[in-house]
């Protein structure tokens, strides 16, 4: 909102972080307006984040570190995000296992959970884990920091915690932990979740059940001010060699991976069919959008090792995230990236020009040559083009 860097609140760092400690410590410390900034959803839409000044995520970052060894601890196993030591992968990890076990999942997302916190039960949570004033303080005064947009108005804020604050995922985690968590181990402890966020997947043992389940859980959001999300939300059957129930649905989307049935090659040899998690359309789809948006072909300036090293850093992210499971569907993005660099060879190259064929036989070379030089050529088995 003051439009001061990081390197410029460094100029002056131990003056800066002098001043905060000072009107931290006295009580005097208000946190100055988030501003307002939207970003495009994946499926359209906008969403709202509230970046704090730099000086207000470092006095967010200190309460987070004071508080944070107090409610993790109480923080249900199963709730994955934001947390030390826990990650997307591990929920995907621990939902495939449990869709061999159980044949039903209630998947389920909040509508703007962050936007719609109730102020009034996510005080009187940090109140029960949280004895210092000063703390309570403070984080009251950043849930009513108000937002101040693009064109410089003011929002007054009586719900949520702005989304891009450094505090605002622990206070969701204790939120939920309440609206969610201890509630589900209570009335259906028989029924296993994880949870990241405002993102989670149920299992049940049969449709019945999932059908209560579903219901309560949305009666017990809308208890606690939050909705489920209508389009996000629904009941799948976990479809596999051994459960051949029709059923309209056998297919969720989970953090980014696609879960449906999904042909296997068992010990014995033969082809049979899995329920397991692979990366999602949605997310090959951005992720395509990305490497068109690098123009490889363009860079006729650079050479291959060159490409490697500035596509690398990228590559190797998705494949350690979305390859951790059923590596075989990002094959498909495997070879869209090898066209781009034949495309790239022919353009750089008179003697490849007009000959794509030529062109994708160099690469098959430079791969078998140098299996290394890019990421995804250490994981594919398939011919270029």
């Amino acid at each position: 909102m003051d439009d001061e860097t990081i390197a410029m609140f460094e100029q002056n760092l131990s003056g800066n972080l002098y001043k905060l400690w000072n009107r931290l410590s006295s009580g005097s410390y208000f946190p100055p307006p988030v501003k307002q900034v939207e970003i495009p959803k994946a499926k359209g839409g906008t969403r709202k984040l509230g970046i704090p000044t730099v000086s207000d995520r470092v006095a967010q970052t200190v309460v987070k570190l004071m508080i944070e060894p107090t409610l993790d601890p109480i923080f249900h196993p199963d709730s994955y995000g934001y947390r030390p030591g826990k990650s997307a992968k591990q929920a995907i990890a621990v939902t495939r296992e449990r869709c061999w076990k159980f044949d039903w999942v209630v998947e389920f997302d909040i509508k703007a959970a962050f936007d719609q916190i109730d102020h009034g039960l996510l005080l009187k949570a940090v109140r029960r884990h949280i004895k210092a004033d000063w703390i309570l303080l403070y984080i009251e005064r950043w849930l009513t920091a108000p937002f101040e947009t693009a064109d410089g108005a003011r929002l007054a804020r009586v719900r949520g915690t702005p989304q891009g604050g450094v505090v605002s995922p622990m206070l969701m985690n204790l939120f939920m932990h309440y609206a969610l968590d201890t509630w589900m181990q209570r009335h259906f402890p028989q029924c296993p979740f994880a949870r990241y966020a405002d993102d989670a997947v149920v299992h049940c043992r049969s449709e019945a059940q999932a059908q209560e389940v579903m219901h309560a859980i949305a009666s017990r959001l809308a208890e606690c001010g939050l909705e489920m999300h209508p389009e996000k939300s629904g009941i799948v059957y976990c479809r596999d060699r051994s459960r051949t129930q029709a059923y309209p649905n056998v297919t969720f989307t989970f953090l980014g991976f696609l879960f449906r049935p999904r042909r296997v090659m068992t010990r014995s040899g033969q082809l049979s069919t899995s329920f397991l998690p692979g990366v999602s359309r949605d997310a090959l789809k951005r992720m395509r959008q990305k490497v068109r948006g690098w123009r490889l072909p363009r860079q006729t300036f650079r050479s291959l090792v060159e490409l490697a090293d500035q596509c690398n850093p990228t590559i190797r992210g998705w494949w350690n995230y979305y390859g951790a499971f059923y590596r075989t569907a990002m094959n498909g993005l495997g070879r869209y990236l090898d066209r781009k660099l034949a495309r790239w060879a022919r353009c750089k190259y008179k003697t490849l020009r007009r000959h794509k064929r030529r062109s994708d036989e160099w690469l098959h070379k430079m791969r078998k040559a140098y299996p290394r030089q890019f990421v995804h050529w250490q994981f594919l088995g398939v011919k270029v083009g």
